[in-house]
């Protein structure tokens, strides 16, 4: 799952527009479901761990901590999900 699968990022970006237009409503919330179980990070081959946003601010998150994470609705303001989904490795300026 990455940042833009996001009821919100959908209105912003015109997905949420396009679907409503050549579909409807409902279709366009089976969209929302279906993002909202995406999976949030990945491990390749036991070696390499991909996720789309960046790695978590907290130190010391396992796999494991990964996996409690509540599933199936939208990503809060801030914590582990966010982290994953948002965080930018760059310092802000």
């Amino acid at each position: 799952r990455g940042n833009h699968e996001t009821k919100n990022m959908n209105k912003i970006y015109g997905f949420e527009g396009e679907v409503k237009a050549k579909y409807d409503d409902k279709i366009f919330d089976l969209f929302l479901e279906v993002f909202s179980f995406l999976p949030l990070a990945s491990v390749v081959g036991e070696k390499v761990f991909v996720t789309h946003g960046g790695l978590p601010t907290e130190p010391d998150v396992t796999l494991s901590d990964i996996r409690k994470i509540e599933r199936g609705c939208e990503p809060p303001n801030f914590g582990l999900m966010s982290d994953l989904l948002w965080a930018d490795p760059q310092p802000f300026p």
